[in-house]
């Protein structure tokens, strides 16, 4: 999926606002993108909802998350290769889902028969042809 496709699909999705605070002590508002799960590790996708100095509008903010549930705390990956290896795993977590929602957006609403009875389990006029 290239980085402009995932943009698209990302700016669809953007509607979960999470307000972090850093360690100086502000809060900056970012949305939530996506939480995957990568080398036994739980990594947190953002974007910034506001303008936050050093950052564009559509950069991907990767932390890794830490500590017990509740006291979770949110760290930088400052690896290039882990940051790219996770980046590259969200895009592809986002690619699934997007081809099985595709998937299941052209499945048909109802029943039609596709003539291979010997597979089917359905009831209809054609199976009793193919009987008689």
């Amino acid at each position: 999926m290239s980085d402009k496709v995932l943009k698209e699909n990302v700016q669809e999705e953007l509607t979960d606002v999470v307000e972090l605070v850093d360690d100086t002590g502000r809060t900056l508002k970012f949305y939530h993108i996506g939480t995957i799960d990568y080398k036994n590790e739980c990594y947190v996708f953002f974007q910034p909802a506001e303008e936050i100095e050093g950052t564009e509008e559509d950069d991907v903010i990767i932390f890794r998350i830490t500590g017990d549930e509740g006291n979770e705390v949110l760290l930088p990956i400052e690896d290039e290769a882990l940051l790219d290896e996770v980046y590259e795993e969200f895009c592809r977590v986002m690619e699934e889902e997007d081809a099985a929602d595709e998937a299941a957006s052209l499945e048909p609403e109802e029943f039609y028969c596709d003539g291979n009875c010997s597979a089917c389990e359905e009831e209809c006029d054609d199976r009793d042809e193919v009987k008689a």
